[in-house]
């Protein structure tokens, strides 16, 4: 089961979500984490369930032993910190065998908020905190699927700021009726489309090897904008307040600006551990950091060597750019740095979707043409069949609901602009649900 299913729809978060409004305040961070155990084991199994409760405790365990930074125990506060980093990444190779793409991600976000506490204890910025309150923490319903990464204290704030009113009712829904669509109607056709497109059978031209990565980044962005927003839009009917995940990366112009606006917290995040942008400023410290965040996370996302190959070529082209920063230089228009940072991102995006080094050999020569140009027969079937949807998500790219709350804000246009809304959000609605019907009749 994923989760973009209809019994985990239907059922698993709204009645964790029902429960989490009707008991008092004490308990409702502990239905929230019994919520997201609930939704790691029907998607990963037992062993997604076993592995993350091993990553929460045993992170949990290496806070309350290791020793904060002072002068007779630095080194030892380091070699907590450094052992408390290794056991993560070992429960992540795990998961990276043992579980699918996306039942990773969970794990992911453990490890990663895990990694943050340990390093700000062992700097004297963090308390020992309760098992029970970390355990909370880590398992939130509402973040564990997708995000966004939080600080320990920052969650705390959040939670002790929690404030329920029917216009945040009501924009946790919206929310989460967007978070649904994009996840059903978008991600997972792009999804099945990636299974048609093989490299080296169907995948041939140029123009075949465009639209394989571009599909590829629809199905990654969707995917995980859409289960974002919809623990985003849950948590907001709750009364949280969650940061975004996404800022439009398509207007990025500069890859650091793409960074920061492609899962903004997972950019926050690498801001507060690693220093990147203000505290760094050799290019070999900033390249080593950068290369283990990216490289790590290529591994884990990617196909083995494929993936740790993007992550290190992203991280020369991050430092490049870092390094050139207030440099006097000839600046390009920012429509054309917008497109070449949009063609440099879909240009990487054929490692990522590689299964293997050769592979992606065969998907750069065929971007180049060595087969020619044209679409292939399969490739332009799929085309036809899925206009619509790639469509919408071409059109999802931009930033349509800012450009529409700019309009006028008088009576008549307000009036409009609601009932377009409305009526935007039932067909949405009634397309997801349908689409969720569809497959859980069909397997």
């Amino acid at each position: 089961m994923t989760f973009a299913s209809l019994p985990m729809i239907l059922y698993v978060l709204p009645l964790f979500v029902i429960l989490t409004a009707i008991v008092p305040a004490q308990w409702k961070a502990c239905v929230l984490a019994l919520g997201g155990l609930a939704a790691v084991w029907m998607t990963g199994g037992f062993p997604a369930l076993i592995l993350l409760l091993i990553s929460v405790s045993a992170t949990w365990l290496i806070i309350r032993l290791q020793p904060k930074k002072s002068d007779a125990h630095h080194h030892r506060a380091e070699l907590w910190l450094y052992a408390g980093i290794g056991i993560q990444a070992i429960l992540l190779l795990l998961g990276r065998l043992m579980l699918d793409d996306l039942t990773i991600v969970p794990l992911v976000m453990c490890a990663m908020q895990g990694a943050e506490c340990m390093s700000d204890h062992a700097n004297n910025r963090f308390h020992k905190p309760a098992l029970f309150s970390f355990f909370c923490y880590q398992c939130d319903m509402t973040r564990l699927p997708a995000g966004p990464v939080l600080r320990y204290e920052t969650a705390e704030q959040l939670r002790a700021a929690r404030q329920v009113t029917a216009h945040r009712v009501g924009e946790g829904a919206s929310g989460c009726i967007r978070g649904l669509f994009q996840l059903v109607c978008l991600a997972l056709p792009m999804f099945r489309m990636q299974d048609a497109l093989k490299t080296g059978t169907v995948l041939h031209s140029s123009a075949d090897a465009v639209f394989a990565a571009l599909s590829f980044y629809f199905s990654l962005y969707y995917g995980m904008k859409g289960t974002a927003q919809i623990g985003q839009g849950l948590a907001l009917m709750l009364g949280y307040r969650y940061p975004d995940s996404f800022d439009s990366p398509v207007l990025a112009d500069s890859l650091h600006d793409f960074r920061r606006r492609f899962l903004t917290p997972l950019y926050d995040w690498t801001e507060r551990v690693l220093y990147l942008e203000n505290g760094v400023t050799d290019a070999g410290a900033y390249f080593a950091r950068m290369s283990l965040v990216l490289g790590g996370l290529g591994i884990i996302f990617g196909r083995g060597g494929a993936g740790l190959l993007w992550g290190v070529l992203a991280a020369v082209l991050l430092t490049a750019e870092h390094v050139r920063r207030g440099k006097k230089r000839y600046t390009l228009p920012t429509g054309a740095r917008r497109v070449l940072v949009g063609a440099t991102v879909l240009f990487g995006v054929g490692l990522l979707r590689g299964r293997s080094i050769i592979e992606c050999f065969a998907f750069y020569a065929a971007l180049l043409g060595i087969n020619g140009i044209m679409l292939s027969d399969t490739a332009a079937y799929l085309m036809r069949e899925n206009w619509l949807i790639l469509l919408l998500c071409s059109a999802g790219m931009f930033p349509l609901r800012k450009l529409l709350h700019r309009l006028p804000t008088g009576k008549p246009l307000r009036f409009v602009r609601t009932a377009v809304k409305g009526a935007a959000e039932l067909l949405m609605l009634l397309w997801a649900y349908s689409e969720l019907l569809s497959r859980y009749l069909r397997s």
